[in-house]
């Protein structure tokens, strides 16, 4: 087929609805770079404890759990920093808050303080069970990652659904199922162990590289979480207003930066002891204090750049959603409470109940005249 060909091929594709990407669960951002796409590069970057990886297990939780039988997702999760037990808590917990309006934290579900409740058990063991439901679409590689090491599970994982077969001296892989969505997760870059002789940057430069090879070739989108510069929110800075990260702020490399399609940075302005921020109050008993992030598209190389979305963002659970505009908000203190905030399906359907009742209590009001 000629490129125009090509070109014309997804333009139908599009018009059957087979481009949508996946959903982040921020309705917001998947307007801004398309949801999830097949084949693309996401970098996740944020200091400290902001909240990168609790992006993107929220990001993965979402497509996990409204997986699509039409479009199943795959996931390779090379876990760095967290074991595999502690990941899957913590999917447990967001599985908890959405399903039963739950808040259990991770020193709750391993019991660090108290004996967990046998109420909030029974709520473990349903998401345990989801947990084994999605099992075959989830691989959690938590180990040492070198790029040789990278690359072999890649394959590995791959070769899970799809072949690999010879053309013209070449491999080429066949996936399984066309519409399959194959996505890889390095949490996070700067954890990575140098080989053969290479420094740290030098390994998180191949491993950009060796990424963007992988993508090609397996159609695999890949998201790379990176720490930024200790520098990116100093005095001076601050005294110039830029407060907030740029694409130079990415510590260590800029390899992934300029292997990215799409980069995103998460900034925490309470962190910042910003009164306000882009009109948001954040300081003070009526400001959005612990409970904002903003996401700083970067860099989208298939979109518009240089776009910032608001979110709300309880770290307890590592619940994300996007916030109204400012001048939608006159009371902060509603953002103050989980409850208010997170969907929760047994709440809805409980609502659902009383408000069902209670028009049938008022329907069978008898009819009294009065004379």
């Amino acid at each position: 087929m000629t490129d125009l060909e090509l070109l014309w091929a997804q333009i139908e594709r599009g018009r059957n609805g087979e481009n949508i990407g996946l959903s982040t669960g921020i309705s917001k951002l998947d307007k801004v770079i398309g949801g999830v796409q097949p084949s693309r590069f996401y970098t996740i970057a944020a200091a400290s404890s902001v909240g990168k990886s609790a992006l993107v297990l929220f990001i993965m939780y979402n497509m996990l759990k409204n997986i699509d039988k039409k479009y199943p997702v795959y996931f390779l999760y090379f876990s760095l920093e967290l074991p595999a037990n502690v990941l899957l808590a913590k999917l447990m917990s967001l599985y908890c808050t959405e399903e039963f309006g739950v808040y259990l934290t991770l020193d709750d579900i391993l019991s660090f303080q108290n004996p967990i409740s046998d109420e909030n058990l029974d709520h473990l063991k349903s998401a345990k069970k989801w947990i084994e439901e999605i099992s075959s679409h989830l691989t959690i590689v938590d180990s040492r990652l070198n790029c040789s090491t990278l690359y072999a599970e890649s394959l590995k994982f791959a070769a899970k659904f799809g072949v690999f077969e010879e053309e013209n001296g070449k491999k080429r892989y066949v996936a399984n199922d066309p519409n399959q969505r194959l996505i890889g997760v390095i949490d996070h870059g700067l954890l990575m162990t140098p080989s053969e002789g290479r420094e740290l940057k030098q390994e998180i430069d191949m491993a950009a590289s060796y990424m963007v090879t992988l993508k090609n070739k397996l159609n695999m989108s890949w998201f790379m979480l990176m720490q930024q510069n200790r520098d990116a929110s100093s005095m001076d800075r601050r005294k110039a207003e830029l407060s907030e990260p740029t694409l130079n702020d990415i510590k260590q490399t800029g390899a992934v930066g300029d292997a990215s399609d799409v980069v995103i940075q998460l900034f925490y302005p309470f962190r910042e002891k910003l009164a306000t921020y882009r009109g948001y109050r954040i300081l003070g008993d009526q400001g959005l204090n612990r409970w904002h992030r903003s996401l700083i598209i970067s860099k989208n190389r298939y979109g518009i750049a240089d776009q910032v979305i608001n979110t709300w963002f309880a770290g307890s659970v590592g619940w994300f959603k996007s916030l109204p505009s400012p001048d939608q908000i006159t009371d902060y203190t509603r953002f103050h409470n989980e409850s208010e905030n997170i969907p929760c399906k047994i709440r809805k359907e409980t609502l659902k109940e009383d408000t069902s009742t209670s028009k049938q209590v008022e329907e069978k009001q008898p009819i009294i005249f009065s004379f």
